[in-house]
């Protein structure tokens, strides 16, 4: 059980949050088992029967039928959903506007945390990707929470549902679309609304574009961590010449595979994000398809993990609204054109690196090197870990989040 004196707010910040616990209604619940149970599961064929866990690389056609018939008998009848609640509410969670000074648009931002007592306390912000969710940093909260009491705890930990993601949203939703610059922004608001005027930001996937945004346009942000990045292929093809190392060869290749033939999703949901959203939202067992495809093609998740991140996708109603984030990204990664992707190779402030062996978003440490010869201040590999690595991996990430940051200390003033 964690300690609910983590959910005390540090006095006298100028935000106001609310405190936030998740319940989905029964109906919905409900809903879902019944939409589940009463949808046909459409024949055997080649392609669905063919998989590149299963068949090798050449056959990574998506979902697999096998396994959308073991999920769809495990969500109707094993899966717990309330479970997963109980144990999210563990953790404090809130909710608070903030105003984005652009162009005065308001956020509700959700977020969970874990505040400490200490007056010297560092703020870390966690920003999440696709088709993920703050929860994702739930286990390395948990481990924080373990190993630290608020009095002893050396971070104030923040991990948003980033905007339009779960259960943040904002007044201009139907109005006008986001990108990565205005999503940062309103997580930097977040922030100084804690009354967190240096923070240090950590991403990766959508998290690590907006953590990018973080620390190369907001004064507030001192210092990066990511473990992945989003790339153009020009900025890869800069440095296709600097050494890789033997280690690092595995994650190039199944970078390369992902490259070519599993981005097709990307193109989708970035041109056509209102026919996919309406097509995969009229039925739980049409997204669990489309997700579980991509996450599970490899054989990387479990069925449980895998029926947990698309009911939350399912539940929030927010698998239409966060597909921003393809719009903002595809041309940049897939065409190398537009400008709604963000470099994280213009950052000076100190950066840190975590490498994992099963990342896809995969770079060198030469790479880095080459990239931020002046400001990288910390670097570690992992022959274990993905690209969920926070959920993973929790204990070797948490490390070396708590290693980047003793780094921090002794660079930075907060």
């Amino acid at each position: 059980m964690v300690n609910q004196a983590f959910a005390t707010v540090p006095s006298g910040i100028p935000g106001n949050p609310v405190p936030f616990t998740i319940h989905i209604p029964d109906e919905d619940i409900a809903q879902l088992k019944t939409l589940v149970q009463n949808t046909p599961i459409p024949p055997p064929s080649f392609y669905n029967t063919h998989s590149l866990a299963k068949n090798g690389p050449e056959f990574m056609f998506g979902g697999n039928r096998d396994f959308i018939v073991d999920a769809a008998d495990a969500w109707v009848n094993n899966f717990d959903w309330r479970a997963r609640e109980k144990y999210w509410n563990t953790f404090p969670q809130f909710t608070m506007n903030v105003t984005a000074p652009s162009d005065g648009q308001v956020f509700n931002l959700h977020f969970a945390a874990l505040f400490s007592s200490k007056p010297d306390a560092i703020p870390v912000i966690a920003s999440h990707g696709w088709p993920s969710s703050w929860v994702e940093f739930a286990p390395v909260m948990e481990l924080l929470a373990a190993k630290y009491t608020p009095e002893t705890l050396p971070y104030h930990f923040i991990a948003p549902s980033i905007p339009d993601f779960g259960f943040s949203t904002r007044d201009k939703l139907l109005d006008t679309e986001i990108d990565l610059y205005k999503a940062a922004e309103a997580l930097n608001e977040l922030m100084k609304a804690l009354g967190f005027n240096a923070y240090i930001a950590q991403g990766g996937d959508v998290g690590s574009g907006l953590t990018a945004v973080l620390g190369a346009k907001h004064d507030e942000c001192k210092a990066v961590h990511f473990n992945n990045f989003l790339l153009r292929p020009s900025e890869r093809e800069a440095v296709a010449k600097q050494p890789i190392a033997e280690e690092e060869k595995f994650s190039f290749a199944i970078a390369e595979v992902y490259y070519y033939q599993g981005t097709g999703y990307m193109l989708e949901q970035g041109t056509k994000p209102g026919t996919i959203s309406l097509a995969l939202m009229t039925n739980p067992l049409a997204l669990l398809a489309w997700i579980g495809g991509l996450i599970n093609e490899g054989g990387g998740k479990s069925i449980d993990d895998t029926l947990e991140m698309v009911s939350w996708c399912w539940y929030t109603k927010s698998y239409g609204r966060s597909l921003w984030a393809y719009r903002a990204v595809w041309e940049g990664m897939l065409r190398d054109t537009g400008s709604k992707l963000p470099s994280p190779l213009v950052i000076k402030k100190p950066l840190g690196y975590s490498w994992f062996r099963g990342e896809v978003l995969t770079s060198a440490r030469s790479w880095l090197e080459h990239w931020f010869p002046d400001n990288l201040v910390f670097f570690q590999a992992h022959d274990k870990g993905g690209h969920f690595a926070s959920s993973d991996v929790p204990e070797t990430f948490l490390k070396d989040v708590e290693d980047f940051v003793a780094v921090i200390q002794t660079k930075v003033k907060f």
